[in-house]
């Protein structure tokens, strides 16, 4: 089913908006407004937000179609029933019609600057793949936490040593929900698994096409807590994310990071030499992970491999 615009301005006519702003949605119609609204206060106004619910049971899907026959560059896409995280995640970068891409989830907030700003450093910058602000965390009714000290930039030159910094150091992925991505480099990867950690995953995969830019301003709200963060869920919470009718984890995730990301470096647009240096890493990595899980075994303490 294809995104559709309710506002009687939208038609096939318009020309394509430079920036693609992609907010997949389920039940968060407690905070969907105002995830809307902030992008409609960009300064920039040549943008498309493409809303995707993944068959919500609250009142997510009337206040998105209530925007959308407001503004004609707000379009909605519903799935009938919870098609999982990734499915949703995906669509809306798949139907994205700008030059760049950003995600958005349907609970967290911009800054009215983020969209120009990143745009002025991808416009400055060809070679940068990605670019983003400092985060801060706020909770559940949109009260300003502490400022997320963990994001980094991705700025080296090689790509297999721009894919070990990602590999090896990113943890809490502020990139994929604060940054703005050239939307071609991204149609080149796979997006999203479904598997947890796959985000992880992309952004690896992502950074062996570009460097990352880490702006010093903060320029993006993201939501903390049990009912926003994944280290907060139990395993076969986690799982239902991505497989809504999961009756128990699935065995095997960590290794389908480890297959993910050699996937990753074999299909990267890289070059021969820097695709060995890329898989050489890869290999490595897992090697380095399955020493500390057999490690954990030897000394009687259960770790998974990672």
């Amino acid at each position: 089913m294809p995104f559709i615009a309710s506002a009687p301005s939208a038609h096939k006519d318009t020309p394509a908006p430079l920036i693609s702003v992609g907010m997949p949605v389920f039940n968060a119609g407690q905070w969907l407004a105002q995830a809307i609204e902030s992008v409609q206060a960009q300064t920039r106004s040549d943008w498309e937000l493409l809303i995707s619910d993944n068959g919500s049971t609250d009142d997510t899907a009337s206040i998105a179609q209530h925007y959308a026959r407001a503004d004609g560059r707000i379009r909605c896409h519903r799935f009938h029933s919870n098609r999982g995280l990734t499915a949703n995640w995906n669509i809306v970068a798949r139907e994205a019609c700008g030059r760049y891409f950003k995600w958005l989830s349907g609970t967290d907030r911009m800054a009215p600057e983020l969209l120009a700003r990143g745009v002025a450093v991808l416009e400055a910058r060809p070679e940068v793949v990605l670019v983003f602000g400092r985060t801060r965390w706020i909770d559940e009714i949109g009260h300003p936490m502490s400022l997320c000290e963990l994001d980094f930039p991705v700025s080296d030159a090689r790509p297999c040593e721009r894919f070990l910094r990602q590999a090896a150091n990113l943890s809490v992925n502020n990139q994929i929900n604060a940054g703005l991505i050239r939307t071609q480099a991204l149609r080149r990867t796979r997006l999203l698994a479904d598997y947890p950690s796959s985000d992880l995953v992309l952004m690896a995969e992502l950074a062996l096409q570009g460097p990352f830019v880490l702006l010093p301003d903060e320029l993006f709200q993201r939501r903390a807590g049990r009912d926003f963060s994944t280290p907060d869920r139990t395993p076969l919470q986690i799982e239902r994310m991505y497989n809504p009718n999961a009756l128990r984890p699935r065995r095997g995730q960590p290794l389908r990071k480890h297959a993910g990301r050699f996937a990753a470096c074999w299909r990267a647009p890289i070059t021969a030499a820097d695709r060995f240096n890329a898989l050489t890493t890869a290999a490595h990595l897992s090697l380095a992970a399955l020493r500390r899980r057999a490690a954990s075994l030897l000394s009687g303490v259960q770790s998974p491999v990672v």
